[in-house]
């Protein structure tokens, strides 16, 4: 009987972390749609990029998540 126990919390753990898991992938792609959402201009990444010597990704990454807005996207790089 222990040894059903035992089974049956680790199933329960297990189905837990797969829910855990789902919920964060949901989180994650909706975030990303959210970012993708977000218009940003090609010179202001080219500036970033030049300016910062980053890769254009990042920079491009940074402007989405600072919403488009330049002097934010290089404050947050530069903290």
């Amino acid at each position: 009987m222990e040894d059903r126990q035992l089974d049956s919390s680790r199933v329960q753990e297990a189905m837990a972390s797969i829910i855990a898991s789902a919920e964060a992938d949901v989180c994650m792609s909706f975030r990303e749609k959210e970012l993708a959402a977000v218009k940003i201009s090609a010179a202001n990444v080219d500036i970033i990029a030049n300016e910062l010597e980053l890769d254009k990704k990042v920079a491009e990454r940074t402007l989405h998540e600072n919403k488009g807005d330049v002097i934010a996207a290089i404050w947050h790089l530069l903290r």
